[in-house]
């Protein structure tokens, strides 16, 4: 019963979840014209909003995302079957979340739950782009690992959240690891308005030791109107697709603090990670999809021993013009890790990125950034020729309505995995809030 032990002594896992004020979120409303409601089916008949006011929240969106492969990615007869297969993707992927405030709903005060469930259809040109981070966040969730490039469903989330005052809440259940590592300005892997690629979305030296789904817990702690910060502990194998209660495979420990402040009157933040796996299998990390070296690794003897892992990792933005309303600055991402068994030694990534760039147009988002990963020095990634990886990706989020949102995405990347030629991929994602 380790994963019940887990729940009970730690909790609220930064790399879970974001690291903010622990209380109750505002009530929304979804009434208004088709071009200004937040949600594509508006408040059914007053339905949604009576629920809301009630304590229990539904949100259901679906993404489409479009990508070809214009140049480059996997060339010679190994990756021969991905050329075959055609140079376009088309990923279609959805999300449905249920929160429930028990003091609204006349329970008790300070719990929150929330539970969350995604699907996913289609093939990506993940594999074929030929590059080790992901050129298509939306084609790895959820991450079920049997189920690449096909239609999976699963519950990503059943997270039960106790406020206690003081600024501490404890929590506990199935946590999702994409809620992790934010950033204001580069946006994170949960999100569908910012960059595409996955080494601009978070540090990838993470992925050794966070799953996407996991069973777990910890507290949250916001001592001070500028800081917060959590610690946790939960399951390092993934359980997406999985019953959590039969799969635990080693146990990370993990800590996220987040320092927000101002500048000249502008805002911004740094947020510090660490991270540390005890008992984590090498076949695992050598098979998780959200890294592509899999295909590469196909009847390659991989170690099955069990051993520790740790990494850190870093963010920051600043705001040198306007705000989260409206304004632009720059962003920076860092990670390292041991390299061993982690494939991925050192990544980082920089750029800009801003909302509302046109008159008139509060509720685009836009962004430009270029990213490096450092492979690992472990004998089985340099014996099969792996090295450092280089990208870039501009992108442009058009918000039609509040409920419509529209990506034009552009990515270059010098792979790191062999007879793999620098890749130029086109993308095209619509995002709707039902």
């Amino acid at each position: 019963m380790r994963w019940l032990a887990c729940v009970l002594l730690a909790a609220c896992s930064p790399s879970f979840v974001r690291a903010e004020e622990p209380t109750a979120p505002a009530t929304p409303t979804y009434g208004g014209t088709v071009w200004t409601r937040p949600a594509l089916t508006g408040d059914w008949n007053g339905l949604r909003d009576r629920w809301a006011a009630s304590g229990l929240v539904v949100a259901l969106d679906a993404t489409y995302t479009f990508q070809t492969v214009t140049s480059g990615g996997f060339d010679g007869p190994l990756f021969r079957r991905l050329s075959d297969e055609g140079d376009t993707g088309n990923v279609f992927s959805s999300d449905l979340g249920l929160k429930l405030d028990t003091a609204r709903a006349g329970l008790w005060q300070g719990g929150l739950v929330d539970v969350q469930a995604s699907a996913r259809a289609g093939r990506s040109v993940v594999q074929r782009a030929g590059t080790v981070s992901a050129v298509d966040i939306n084609a790895l969730l959820p991450n079920v690992e049997d189920r690449f490039d096909q239609a999976a469903l699963a519950v990503t989330a059943f997270i039960f959240t106790q406020r206690l005052g003081h600024g501490i809440a404890l929590f506990g259940g199935l946590l999702n690891g994409t809620e992790g590592d934010a950033n204001e300005l580069a946006g994170s892997a949960r999100g569908n308005d910012h960059f595409l690629n996955s080494a601009l979305l978070y540090s990838l030296v993470e992925d050794a030791s966070v799953p996407n789904v996991s069973l777990g817990g910890g507290v949250g702690w916001v001592p001070g109107e500028h800081l917060s910060g959590s610690v946790s502990a939960f399951g390092a194998s993934e359980t997406a697709g999985e019953n959590p209660f039969e799969r635990w495979h080693g146990t990370t420990v993990s800590t996220e603090w987040t320092l927000a402040y101002s500048l000249a009157d502008r805002g911004g933040a740094q947020t510090f990670g660490a991270l540390y796996g005890v008992g984590v299998s090498r076949t695992d990390i050598h098979v998780d999809p959200r890294l592509a070296i899999s295909d590469l690794l196909r009847g390659t003897p991989v170690s099955t021993s069990d051993t520790d892992t740790w990494a850190l990792y870093y963010n920051a933005h600043q705001f040198v013009r306007g705000d989260a309303e409206g304004g632009w600055g720059p962003f920076a991402r860092l990670g390292v890790s041991d390299g061993n068994p982690n494939p991925v030694k050192w990544n980082a990534a920089a750029g800009l990125g801003g909302i509302g760039l046109l008159p008139g147009r509060r509720g685009d988002r836009w962004g430009l950034g270029a990213f490096y990963l450092g492979m690992s020095n472990e004998k089985l990634l340099k014996g099969l020729g792996v090295n450092e990886e280089v990208g870039g990706e501009l992108f442009y989020n058009v918000g039609v309505t509040p409920w419509l949102h529209v990506t034009v995405d552009v990515q270059a990347i010098g792979a790191a995995l062999p007879r793999a030629n620098t890749s130029c991929v086109f993308g095209l994602r619509t995002h709707i809030d039902l």
